[in-house]
């Protein structure tokens, strides 16, 4: 029997004791317990005060009740001792609201420390220690089990106005850093308003990792309230990598695996679904600090052989997708292209600006944006393409109608990539930098470089067909009605060097010019182009501008686009975020009233579900705290970026705009070659003529 000595010795003195609510951050104070025989008394302070109470002792366990805080409800505590530890529970009860709360203390002084930590906990510690900087959320239902770990520890938290933003957010944030260094929270219910933004970083090769709280494992099959167990299922299809969590100890690796995932290889998104008990679950399992593996690089005969087959062609061209913004390499690219003098031709807004728009050796896009259409004519004359982050996706290829060469090396992260649609020359496995870096230590050895002379040649066919489409492009600027064309190009005088641009559904921003003077190392939008979602605009933005807090960051979208993001001006205004917000206002979805063409003549009025209500814009903006104006003429366009870009703060733009993607569409693409047919759009309904057909 334990006498009153061996009690006091082993109860009594002061512990830091921490009580682990659901619904509430953890709270914590300092216990003091005085044993007298069986009897207890209790001290217990925190900052809201302190509180006195008593209880009872039976060996190692102890009992005692005490009001804490501004509670009006009396508490009842049940422990246990061993050592300088002290483990249990409270019972929590508030109306009808109860709940049994974990609660655990260190004796003062000791330096004793908790074998384990709680899963919640243990998710945050994983997070920061795989370098994840912020959770971008929106909360409801018992999210808030994962909430009080994050508030109480190190990592940086942003609300949103809903899961899609958020998950936007992060998307952009991560699309900036090109590692998940940030992740998303939702409660179960709200999950799937974030799964286009899981797909969209499938598709867009995107770093995202999204957590998702539901109820407890136990309540599966029951029928239960906001029953999310078929939440899995659902998003697996979307997902790179997915796990559903029951169990605590598998915490720390589940969060570690989904960061690890989504930041290597080809980039995409990560689910963990968690269960609410997993996160009171405690776990011994450690956390590692995760240093992500060096990224693949060629072998020497893959490098060499291209050096041969690029030595051996007389009109080498280089394929320059998202890949290499992905990658960081554009500057592995420039210094390759300038030594040898072979042009560069992008695929369309996902590869655009690898180089400078003004670069004498980028050729433009290939297919059909308008954007230098020689880059088309470049491509489709050349005898050898080097494909490096190229994924030969419809939009880049018209359909995989242009003229391929015979000879080409395919240069891709993901094996599965390469062959997938028709077998390149050379299928190579390997990071896009890793790989031209490579390209640039071999040059040397190689007679690349006394070739420049052929390069000269089509640098000022390249120049000439660019210097036309640029007074083409400047023709739009300073007319009546603004054409969205103008947008771009006075933009682009305006802005300090180095500013972020995202422009809704990922297109460029109308009749942007990417020049040497602003972005020498090429422009890495922070939007991929795959999925291209309307209203994704202001919430990428706002995760671009937390990712590089030192860059200005524009925001671009359309009128119908901001029925979805709007409510994010009020994020701005409540963190006194910089992010410019311009709305171009055509009155309508003009993206619909064009694909309306698809249907056949006839077939649905062009203004069938696209037209828009007459809404103020600016007043909605300030309305929510973002100062902002109305421009309804061409001259007024500059001054009110020249404003925008001095303010303080955010600052919200509406451009009246004539309703016309004439910036699009005006480069002549070349005459067919007699082996293609030149397709449409995805709106084709047939396939001969694409590759291998």
């Amino acid at each position: 029997m334990t006498t009153a000595d061996e009690a006091a010795t082993r109860i009594g003195g002061t512990w830091d004791l921490t009580l682990r609510p659901g619904a509430f951050p953890p709270r914590s104070g300092v216990l003091t317990l005085t044993p007298d025989g069986e009897s207890l008394s209790v001290r217990f302070e925190t900052p809201e005060g302190s509180s006195t109470g008593e209880g009872d002792i039976k060996g190692r366990r102890l009992s005692w009740t005490v009001a804490v805080g501004s509670n009006p409800a009396t508490l009842r505590f049940e422990a246990e001792v061993e050592g300088d530890i002290l483990l249990g529970h409270v019972e929590l009860g508030v109306g009808p609201f109860k709940e049994r709360a974990p609660v655990e203390a260190v004796r003062v002084g000791s330096g004793a420390r908790l074998p384990f930590r709680e899963g919640s906990v243990a998710v945050v510690e994983t997070l920061t220690a795989c370098g994840v900087e912020y959770v971008f959320g929106y909360t409801g239902g018992v999210s808030t089990s994962l909430e009080r770990s994050i508030i109480a520890h190190d990592i940086k938290d942003f609300n949103a106005r809903n899961e899609l933003s958020a998950a936007w957010m992060s998307y952009g944030y991560n699309r900036v850093k090109r590692r998940a260094a940030s992740a998303a929270l939702t409660w179960c219910v709200g999950a799937l308003h974030a799964s286009p933004v899981v797909y969209a970083a499938k598709l867009d090769s995107t770093p995202l990792v999204l957590m998702l709280i539901e109820s407890a494992a136990a309540w599966d099959m029951r029928d239960i309230l906001q029953d999310a167990t078929e939440l899995y299922p659902a998003l697996k299809p979307l997902s790179k990598y997915i796990k559903r969590v029951v169990d605590g100890e598998d915490l720390p690796l589940a969060v570690r695996q989904a960061v690890l995932a989504a930041s290597t290889g080809k980039f995409g998104p990560a689910v963990l679904d968690l269960t609410q008990g997993a996160m009171y679950q405690r776990t011994t399992v450690r956390t590692e600090q995760l240093t992500l593996p060096e990224p693949p690089a060629a072998g020497e005969t893959s490098v060499r052989r291209t050096l041969e087959l690029i030595e051996a062609a007389e009109r080498p061209v280089i394929l320059a997708g998202a890949g290499i913004h992905l990658a960081d390499a554009t500057g592995e690219l420039r210094r390759f292209v300038d030594a040898t003098g072979i042009p560069v031709v992008s695929s369309g807004a996902g590869g655009r600006a690898v180089l400078p728009d003004d670069h004498p050796l980028y050729a433009g896009d290939m297919s059909g944006w308008g954007y230098f259409g020689t880059g088309t004519k470049v491509a489709e004359e050349a005898d050898l393409w080097v494909a490096v982050g190229f994924s030969f996706s419809q939009t880049a290829t018209l359909s995989w109608s242009l003229a391929k060469p015979e000879k080409v090396v395919q240069v891709d992260i993901e094996e599965s990539q390469l062959g997938r649609i028709f077998q390149p020359t050379l299928g190579i496995v390997a990071d896009a930098k890793a790989f031209l870096g490579q390209l640039n230590g071999g040059l040397d050895a190689s007679g690349l470089k006394g070739r420049r002379h052929a390069g000269e040649v089509r640098s000022a066919e390249i120049a000439t067909a660019k210097d036309t489409y640029a007074e083409t492009l400047k023709s739009f600027v300073g007319t009546d009605p603004i054409m969205p064309a103008a947008i771009g190009q006075v933009l682009s005088e305006e802005v300090p060097a180095g500013t972020i641009f995202v422009n809704d559904e990922g297109f460029p921003v109308p009749g942007m010019v990417y020049r040497e003077s602003k972005y020498p190392s090429g422009f890495a939008a922070p939007l991929g182009f795959h999925y291209a979602a309307l209203g994704s605009s202001l919430p990428v933005a706002i995760g671009a501008k937390l990712a590089a807090p030192d860059r200005l960051v524009v925001s671009v979208g359309g009128d119908a686009g901001f029925y979805y993001d709007c409510g994010e001006l009020s994020v701005l205004a409540e963190r006194s975020l910089k992010v410019v917000s311009i709305v171009l206002n055509n009155g309508g979805l003009y993206g619909g009233r064009r694909g309306r063409e698809h249907g056949g003549p006839g077939s649905v009025p062009f203004t069938h579900w696209t037209d828009l209500p007459e809404t103020d814009y600016t007043t909605v903006a300030q309305g929510m705290g973002v100062p902002g104006e109305r421009v309804d003429k061409a001259d007024e366009l500059a001054p009110a970026i020249r404003r925008a870009i001095a303010a303080d703060g955010p600052y919200f733009i509406e451009v009246m705009t004539a309703a016309s993607t004439m910036h699009l569409h005006m480069a002549e693409w070349p005459d067919p070659d007699p082996k293609t047919t030149r397709k449409a759009g995805h709106a084709d309904l047939f396939v001969d003529g694409s590759w291998p057909n």
